[in-house]
């Protein structure tokens, strides 16, 4: 049917207006391990403010083009790359079914489908806008290859902002030994990785002299150190404007210094834990609840483990590298990570485009606020600091091209330096041709993808 230019009744946006007849929009879900994540399921027996937008935004989408959503899910129990989701989008393609109208995978999947060439460029498909604002720009800038996008995040989920790296602190900690104004710090560009390692040192403490550390300035896992290597400014790799490739980026001097400080940091035991690596450590909840760690390195989605927790706690953006730096960036953990995209083949580009604008439409104007302005400011956050703090990680966050494909498996290894103690010289050039041989086939194939 044709289409006309219509406002959709409730999403405020202009939507083209179809018929589609009771069709089935089947969107494939793939959960990472025991985090099953499906942005289209909701609870209807007790639902949460969450459940009950999910199922208004599902409905107004139903109703607006008389189409069913359906899902699949599919969980995934791999450490890194899910065959789930892979093989599905490969083995459609192969058969040349139309299974899927749109999948949810998660990044280090979507990724590589992307430049083996099973997703459909998503700036083809007639109705699809991705600078509208229920789409991530951060994203679409880091992922955008030569003009094409074969997937990008937004609005229809909760899981770009449970994903991004932030820092928790212990307020009763903070007042207890002193700590001065940590908001301030951060409004006044002087919240940096060196001034955290020093508050952070100021409070480590042997409170029953037994030499044994009781409070630590500091606990992290091993994935903050992307974290800390994005906010300092730096990626693994970058798109190039003028060339339209990506290049290897991480042999910075900023980067350098910025992992040595971390370095330095992580490994002063009297200050830091690791709750990954250290079975004293994995129990982080009573460890940061229970006044033992003053800082918490950490995603926002984590802090729902907190919801319950007598002492008061507040929440930051990850630190600058240098008092120079205006922006603070905030890292989205690529592990547990969502993207939207469409398989190779499309049954119906019109309708599939109209469909996901809908969907993205009707998310702006309910996902967000109920995630937002309800769950997340009642229940995750308990001042209006906080709240402000998460204004400046959401509008920042960050995705780092190297870290999605593990260009070098540079991602593996720089989790491993601070495990086995290994130089971050040593490992840029043990692994450099392998990464530079990654990004060179990365480039080729994305050309000849998209026809260039």
């Amino acid at each position: 049917p044709a289409a006309s230019d219509t406002t959709a009744p409730e999403a405020g946006y202009t939507l083209p207006t179809f018929d589609f007849e009771g069709h089935e929009f089947n969107i494939l879900s793939v959960g990472r391990k025991n985090v099953v994540e499906n942005d289209f399921l909701f609870d209807d027996k007790n639902p949460s403010v969450l459940d009950a937008a999910v199922e208004r935004r599902n409905r107004a989408v139903e109703g607006f083009y008389n189409i069913k959503i359906v899902t699949e899910q599919k969980n995934s129990t791999a450490n890194q790359q899910s065959p789930e989701a892979y093989r599905a989008l490969v083995r459609e393609a192969t058969a040349g079914d139309y299974t899927y109208d749109a999948c949810v995978i998660p990044g280090y999947d979507v990724s590589q489908l992307a430049y083996e060439g099973y997703l459909t460029d998503l700036g083809i498909l007639p109705y699809f806008n991705a600078e509208n604002e229920w789409y991530d720009q951060s994203a679409n800038e880091t992922f955008r290859f030569a003009g094409s996008l074969f997937f990008t995040t937004g609005d229809f989920g909760i899981n770009m902002m449970d994903q991004a790296y932030c820092v928790a602190f212990n307020k009763d900690l903070a007042a207890q030994y002193h700590v001065e104004n940590l908001y301030d710090l951060v409004d006044d560009n002087l919240w940096t990785l060196e001034k955290m390692y020093s508050i952070a040192k100021d409070v480590s403490d042997d409170t029953d002299g037994d030499s044994v550390t009781d409070v630590y300035g500091l606990l992290y896992w091993v994935d903050a150190v992307y974290g800390v290597v994005n906010a300092a400014g730096q990626r693994m790799v970058t798109l190039n404007d003028t060339t339209d490739t990506y290049e290897l980026t991480l042999n910075t001097e900023t980067t350098y210094n910025v992992l040595e400080l971390f370095y330095n940091m992580t490994h002063d035991s009297r200050t830091s834990l690791m709750y990954q690596h250290n079975s004293a450590a994995k129990e982080y909840v009573a460890t940061f609840s229970g006044n033992r760690a003053l800082f918490f390195m950490t995603t926002i989605g984590t802090l729902s483990d907190f919801r319950d927790m007598e002492t008061d706690y507040g929440i930051l953006p990850y630190a600058h590298y240098s008092e120079r730096q205006t922006v603070y960036e905030s890292t989205v953990a690529p592990y547990y990570m969502n993207f939207l995209c469409v398989p190779l083949l499309v049954e119906d580009e019109a309708r599939t485009s109209a469909i996901l604008e809908a969907i993205g439409s009707y998310s702006h104007e309910y996902i967000i606020p109920a995630y937002y302005e309800k769950t997340l400011m009642g229940q995750y956050t308990r001042d209006e600091e906080s709240a402000e703090m998460l204004d400046i990680i959401f509008a920042t966050r960050v995705f780092d091209v190297g870290i999605y494909y593990n260009i070098g498996t540079y991602k593996n290894e720089l989790g491993r330096l601070f495990v086995n103690r290994s130089s971050i010289a040593s490992i840029y050039e043990t692994y450099r041709s392998n990464a530079e041989a990654t990004i060179a086939a990365i480039n080729e194939t994305f050309s000849k993808s998209i026809g260039e």
